[in-house]
């Protein structure tokens, strides 16, 4: 798999910029403490981080100066002596260098330096007990000291200042961070609201005369929730990603796919430049690969078919995105066969004979909920990619978490569209207030599809209760009270009572309400963690007057009113299912584990994360996972010491674990073997698929 490095290029910097300013400090502390072997481990450890990484993103020339000055500190290792106070100055002067190349990097260059030759040349030096230098900045010559002697003041100073202070134009901020500050804003703009509440109070209640004071007053209150909700966007747009970040890699996935089943497909997917929220489109890769693997498995036909059926031996897949308001719409698109509802009907027959009569009677609609449901395949057979392990109802269950919607548009023999409608960023949403038996509850934008004032007159009265006729459809209507099962019945004498339709996976049902209050955007906070098992909520907002308003799951509200008939298949299709598996990657390097994250996700594994061994046996004694794979040197407890706890430890000691190493060395090898790793790589190698390779052998696959 061939990484795009420019993804991960703005990771690299950073991780690089803290490598370095660790290696200063210790340098410091080095100088004060020669023998001190805590500190030359410590510099070995960040040198071996710094190499593998920049090997990995193919910066050559650091890698090589990190290699030789790596050379440098295992022999004073090796000969126990004490560090030179002339090494310690080699060290920072190749720190110091190093930092305006990871700066001119930033700036768009290719990682290569003037001094590269010198500096090497110098470090070999050191080794070989030959006077060398330390000093590696770019020295002005002379001549051009002396003609720009009268220089002003000024610019000397600017001149020493930038020796010191490159000007980044990225900064790393926590998105924890971010959050904080959308809640403290949240707040401010909910007493805004209540503000302005008691200002329109109190100007009911004054006097004429001081009307004017009073309408000024609300224009300014006005005029501060209107800058105070520009400040919200602009803060939401710190967390926000380009959507291209995801779209080249998948491309590349998605093709060499493609070639493997024999099928002529040409993939229409063109750049973008729409941003959306980061922990979305950490979600969004394993989603859009594995509808445009449903589209090439059981959408595109063969060339052959397509033939015979009048059209163009190449079939077309598109992934198109585009945004309307604060949602983003991604539509992943197919011209094959389309979904064919009569062998989705025999499918679910050969599998629900006592639903015979249900599902004879069943509409393309209903017959779609099929396809979202657990292990439902109308294929008997399963193909290399049918049977990766991941269906649509993960899909499904995936679109839910990210507060997305899923619509699909079928015409068998034209083919398929996907359409999914995601928020720009799940930090703010919009949503309908509505107001049931004295109680309040927002319901999200996306769901609803039309809100409609009914003559109680106009409900036609069918066996299982009431519908409307909305655009020639029969739309079944409920009362919102089977939701809240303990709020008090109310007494509704009205003719005329306000309905919200509600739209999910192609599915309408009409809800009544006693009143719709307001729209509007919203901070949405997690359900409190008493609440956090009852399913009918995705979230709490708060009012002007801090009152607790539930945010309406409406996929699970659907389900509550038996609507969507979405079947659990636990004993057919689901034994044949491959398991999806769970591996655990630990690196101390963010660049590392990053670049090993994305690939193996794209093979389909479900991958943790771990900064050292410590870390990863924390995480391992919370979820199983299946492999481990593992770097040797890192912080705390390196990859040897993991290993050794792991072979130890009855629950983790059949556990595979692959040892990753910058370079290769025959002791580490053979090191690694003997506390019984199964598998030894070097970082270099990632580009000729061994990580995977390696990763499919020992998990059976």
């Amino acid at each position: 798999m061939n990484l795009d490095k420019n993804l991960f290029k703005t990771d690299y910097i950073s991780e690089a910029r803290e490598i370095l300013d660790s290696l200063d400090d210790i340098a410091i502390l080095a100088s004060k403490e020669k023998r001190n072997t805590g500190c030359l481990k410590e510099i070995l450890r960040l040198l071996h981080t710094l190499k593998g990484s920049s090997r990995m993103m193919e910066y050559v020339q650091i890698e090589k100066v990190i290699n030789h000055l790596e050379t440098v500190f295992k022999n004073i290792q090796s000969n126990q002596t004490e560090i030179p106070n002339k090494i310690i100055q080699l060290l920072m002067g190749v720190n110091n260098l190093l930092h305006k190349v990871i700066d001119s990097i930033e700036d768009g260059a290719d990682g290569t330096f003037e001094q590269y030759e010198d500096v090497l040349n110098n470090i070999d030096q050191s080794m070989e007990g030959d006077d060398f230098n330390t000093d590696f900045s770019v020295k002005q010559a002379e001549s051009e000291s002396v003609e720009n002697s009268d220089a002003s003041g000024d610019e000397q100073v600017n001149e020493e200042n930038s020796e010191f202070f490159h000007d980044s134009q990225t900064i790393k901020v926590q998105i924890s961070q971010i959050d904080s500050i959308l809640q403290s804003l949240d707040k401010l703009i909910m007493r805004q609201i209540k503000l302005k509440n008691e200002i329109e109070v109190l100007k009911g209640k004054s006097e004429a005369s001081e009307f004017q004071e009073f309408q000024e007053l609300s224009e300014n209150i006005s005029v501060l929730e209107n800058q105070s909700v520009d400040i919200q966007k602009n803060i939401i747009s710190l967390r926000m990603l380009p959507f291209d970040m995801i779209l080249r890699p998948i491309k590349r996935s998605i093709v060499a796919e493609a070639l493997k089943t024999g099928k002529n497909i040409e993939f229409d997917i063109p750049q973008s430049e729409i941003t959306i929220d980061k922990f979305i489109l950490e979600k969004l890769p394993a989603i859009l690969i594995h509808l445009v693997r449903n589209s090439i498995d059981h959408g595109i036909e063969s060339p052959e078919e397509r033939k015979k059926l009048g059209k163009p031996e190449m079939g077309t897949i598109s992934i198109s995105v585009s945004q309307v308001s604060n949602r983003i719409f991604v539509n992943v698109k197919d011209d094959g066969h389309g979904i064919d509802y009569e062998k989705i009907r025999a499918k679910a027959l050969r599998l629900f004979p006592e639903r015979e009569a249900e599902i004879l009677s069943a509409d393309s609609t209903d017959l779609l909920q099929f396809i979202f449901a657990s292990g439902f395949s109308t294929k008997d057979e399963q193909t290399e990619l049918s049977g990766r392990g991941i269906g649509l109802d993960v899909v499904r269950t995936e679109m839910d978490k990210l507060k997305g919607k899923i619509t699909v548009y079928s015409e068998l023999n034209k083919g398929t569209d996907f359409e999914l409608s995601l928020p720009a960023s799940l930090a703010t949403q919009d949503g309908l207030f509505v107001s049931v038996s004295d109680s309040s509850y927002l319901i999200l934008s996306h769901y609803i599809k039309e809100i409609l004032t009914i003559n109680k007159a106009d409900f036609l009265q069918l066996q299982h209760g009431p519908v409307l006729n909305i655009h020639n459809e029969l739309v079944p209507i409920f009362d919102f009270d089977i939701i809240n099962n303990n709020s008090i019945k109310r007494t509704n004498t009205k003719t005329e009572v306000s309905v919200v339709i509600l739209e999910y996976l192609n599915k309408k049902i009409g809800i009544m309400v006693d009143k719709i209050l307001h729209y509007g955007t919203v901070v949405i906070k997690p359900v409190p963690p008493l609440l956090k098992d009852f399913n009918a909520l995705q979230g709490v907002v708060f009012d002007e007057n801090y009152r607790i308003i539930p945010v309406l799951n409406i996929p699970d509200t659907i389900r509550r009113f038996k609507v969507v008939n979405v079947y659990d298949i636990k004993n057919l299709e689901v034994r044949k299912m491959p398991k999806i598996y769970s591996v655990l990657v630990v690196d101390d390097s963010h660049t590392t584990r990053h670049i090993e994250q994305i690939i193996l996700e794209a093979e389909n594994y479900n991958v943790s994360t771990a900064v050292d061994g410590i870390d990863a046996l924390e995480k391992m004694k919370q979820h199983k996972f299946d492999l481990v794979v593992t770097d040797v040197k890192m912080p705390r407890m390196d990859g040897f010491v993991l290993l050794h706890n792991m072979r130890h430890k009855e629950e983790f000691k059949n556990i595979p674990v692959i040892m990753v190493s910058s370079v290769f060395e025959s002791d580490t090898l053979d090191k690694a073997k003997n506390l019984g790793a199964q598998g030894y790589i070097v970082k270099s190698d990632f580009e000729r698929e061994s990580l995977t390779a390696k990763v499919k052998e020992l998990l059976h696959e």
